[in-house]
């Protein structure tokens, strides 16, 4: 169990190919896998699409490229409109009760 205190870096992943790009793609598969329960944000569909850009992929990337990414908001997470009403109507049935 994580404490609501804990460092937002409590864990690590690491994906390993005969390639950049196989790794990458393992990499997202695993992200796109990973269960994470709890009132814990997490970043994992965030990290999906920016392994997903160019930067990325043409490891171009340096310690300034995320800053200047969400400066623009150049990264954009999508998520389904019927997912985020369930979740919603969940948490207020939950704080009604």
């Amino acid at each position: 169990a994580i404490h609501e205190f804990a460092d937002s870096q409590f864990g690590h992943l690491f994906a390993s190919g005969p390639t950049r790009d196989h790794a990458r793609k393992a990499l997202q598969l695993a992200l796109k896998n990973i269960l994470i329960v709890g009132e814990i944000r997490n970043p994992t569909e965030y990290l999906v699409e920016l392994a997903e850009t160019e930067e990325f992929k043409d490891n171009t990337i340096d310690t300034a490229w995320l800053d200047k990414l969400i400066a623009e908001k150049a990264v954009n997470v999508k998520f389904n409109v019927n997912d985020m009403v369930f979740y919603g109507a969940c948490l207020k049935s939950f704080l009604h009760m």
